[in-house]
């Protein structure tokens, strides 16, 4: 990563930054052996929090800490731990914030319980009880269930509260709204009737971002928060006579103008970080075979430019 007064080229003229690669980030020295930090989003954020966990940093939510049995219930995992919880899109992080910060006090009330469906089959259970708004959460009854779930909101709601950098990844605009809450899931509902499919719009993930930042900054106004968005294409499309090609294309700019237009509002608070351009523009391996998940060593590399900038070291 470079910062525009010091790097040799102007990294502002084309033929100089396909020259001499390199992207330009501003440094802020965020990131120190004391500092907190709180991931939220798609998989770039899971690389920085494995990043930052090496090199001795407290990083939350603490996902590990959350206990539950399998059998019984569970939580983003077929093991007996979670290390992340993905949160795809905008809603999903918005929904997630407003209840750690109070604002969402009913989320129980839009829990659901089903039968007869490929999961119930899968886990062997005659009935389901889950938080359709957290990837795999489950429990045989709505005990079973509430116990892993108030676990999560504790994580949650401490990790905030104690972070001093916030990371958020943007990962795709396809969701699902709940059809009897209008809350949106964390992925496509296991009963069809649950929710509709819902392409959304740059307006409405621009609102998802403003009101996630105003009520974060209302409570804590000295938060200082990381915006990228995810490298990793959609592995498939919901939208009918549409490719996933194009389909992604259009996800995936209009995060990137969210991003923008945050950033540009927010600019004491959010600073942006390029990891879907250096996937999109780097010279040399990013991809593996499938041409979706990116390649360690690319992995590595963003990481690196990630901790060049916001290091306080």
């Amino acid at each position: 990563m470079a910062d525009m007064g010091t790097h040799a080229a102007d990294l502002r003229v084309w033929r100089n930054f396909i020259a001499t690669p390199g992207f330009y980030a501003p440094r802020k020295h965020l990131i120190g052996p004391d500092t907190k930090v709180f991931t939220m989003g798609s998989c770039f954020a899971l690389e920085v929090r494995r990043a930052l966990q090496r090199r001795g940093i407290e990083v939350h939510p603490n996902y590990l800490s959350v206990k539950y049995r399998l059998g019984e219930n569970q939580f983003s995992s077929f093991t007996e731990s979670c290390e992340f919880q993905p949160h795809y899109d905008t809603f999903g992080i918005r929904q997630e914030f407003e209840m750690a910060l109070g604002l969402w006090k009913d989320r129980k009330d839009s829990f659901i319980q089903y039968s007869g469906t490929p999961t119930n089959k899968q886990l062997g259970w005659d009935t389901v009880y889950q938080d359709p708004f957290r990837k795999v959460t489950w429990g045989k009854s709505q005990q079973l269930l509430d116990e892993v779930v108030d676990q999560i909101d504790r994580v949650v709601t401490e990790g905030i509260a104690q972070a001093d950098v916030i990371v958020m990844t943007l990962g795709l605009t396809e969701a699902w709204r709940g059809t009897k809450s209008g809350k949106y899931f964390c992925q496509f509902p296991r009963d069809p009737k649950a929710a509709t499919f819902h392409p959304s719009t740059f307006l409405e993930n621009y609102n998802n971002m403003r009101a996630t930042l105003d009520a974060l900054l209302a409570r804590h106004p000295n938060k200082q928060v990381i915006l990228s968005v995810s490298p990793i294409p959609l592995d498939s499309t919901f939208r009918e006579n549409m490719d996933v090609g194009t389909a992604n294309t259009e996800s995936k700019s209009i995060l990137r103008a969210v991003a923008g237009q945050i950033c540009s509002e927010y600019a004491s608070n959010v600073t942006y970080f390029p990891s879907y351009e250096m996937a999109t523009l780097s010279q040399g391996t990013v991809y593996q075979e499938d041409r979706r998940h990116v390649a360690p060593e690319f992995a590595d590399r963003v990481v690196a430019g990630f901790l060049s900038c916001f290091s306080k070291d």
